[in-house]
């Protein structure tokens, strides 16, 4: 090195899959836990869903951004795959190539789900192959029984799971009101054809936003939107009268998100009993938690008729949201587990 000069330090890199517009507050915690900087790499792939061009297209970039920083991995020094999959492929390109381990890597949102078959099985070696590897110091999971479930199925040490509470920005600059529907939204691990089932046969009008959700025989009360993103989504979320978030696989982390937006602007919630919500709803307060039974759902709409505890849930959701979930406590807990 030449006289006097100094070595520039590697920078550390997030790697997201969505456009930002302006200052992001998790870098400003990462850069302040660590003290060194930190950028951001993006592909854009969040909106690639629906129809089976737009899924093989997010498949592909799901392999090949992360082989794109493979190729300059020695420019950063720790990598956060703030989309999982470009976490968990970058693994698998350097467990591939037999490379040498120079990133501390934390994959974000970490969520496996069995499938059936011999695509299932395929798709578990796969898995398994990636998270057996030396190349990931950290997976991130919003549910603490799912911790214990990765680490069990693929034979690894706990402590690589991490449990962080799911932390969302407030709803903000929303006209908040009840306009009487029912809202539901989310792809993941939703059981949208039970609800409809549920709800059929009601006057209750109900809004579904899922770009990915084709059902069969929707009854005239129920709508089904498949171009609803961003600010539309949450402008109805601020209309309606509760969130409807149905699961179909109950040790799968999956629906706290919308949960806790619902939370942000005093919407009650009602969903699927399942091991991951129960870390952010609390049954009877922020929320109802029912099996997967037309009976209980429909009771539970039949107690948010009562105002009094209508208005006292939806407090209380508020308050929740406030003091535990929100995204600056998120990035702390996050920043302090990957800087140490």
């Amino acid at each position: 090195m030449h006289p006097g000069k100094v070595k520039r330090q590697p920078a550390n890199v997030v790697l997201a899959d969505f456009s930002r517009e302006g200052e992001w507050p998790f870098l400003k915690a990462l850069e302040s836990g660590s003290g060194s900087e930190w950028i951001v790499r993006t592909k854009v792939t969040n909106r690639l869903h629906g129809g089976a061009v737009k899924n093989m297209l997010r498949m592909c970039w799901y392999f090949l951004f992360p082989l794109a920083i493979v190729f300059r991995r020695k420019r950063y020094g720790k990598i956060v795959g703030w989309q999982q999959f470009y976490g968990l492929n970058f693994a698998f390109w350097c467990r591939l190539f037999h490379l040498k381990k120079v990133n501390d890597l934390t994959v974000m949102t970490f969520i496996y789900k069995k499938r059936n078959g011999l695509a299932g099985s395929l798709y578990h070696k796969y898995m398994k192959y990636i998270v057996t590897s030396r190349y990931i110091d950290r997976f991130i999971c919003f549910s603490k029984k799912e911790c214990e479930y990765y680490a069990s199925d693929f034979g690894v040490d706990a402590d690589r799971f991490c449990f962080v509470p799911l932390g969302v920005a407030p709803v903000k600059d929303m006209d908040v009101a009840d306009d009487g529907f029912l809202f539901a939204t989310g792809r993941s691990n939703r059981n949208y054809d039970f609800l409809v089932d549920a709800l059929s046969g009601t006057s209750i009008p109900v809004k579904i936003a899922c770009d990915s959700y084709v059902g069969q025989h929707i009854p005239d009360n129920i709508e089904v939107l498949r171009n609803c993103y961003d600010d539309d989504t949450f402008r109805l979320m601020a209309k309606c009268h509760c969130v409807l978030i149905p699961l179909e696989h109950l040790n799968m982390s999956s629906g706290h998100l919308v949960a806790l937006q619902a939370m942000s602007l005093g919407k009650p919630v009602i969903c699927t009993d399942a091991d991951g919500i129960r870390d952010y709803v609390e049954a009877g307060k922020t929320g109802f938690l029912v099996p997967n039974k037309r009976e209980a759902w429909l009771s539970a709409l039949e107690y948010l008729k009562d105002r009094n505890f209508y208005n006292k849930m939806s407090d209380v959701a508020r308050k929740a949201y406030d003091t535990r979930f929100s995204e600056t406590v998120m990035y702390g807990r996050i920043s302090e587990l990957i800087n140490g």
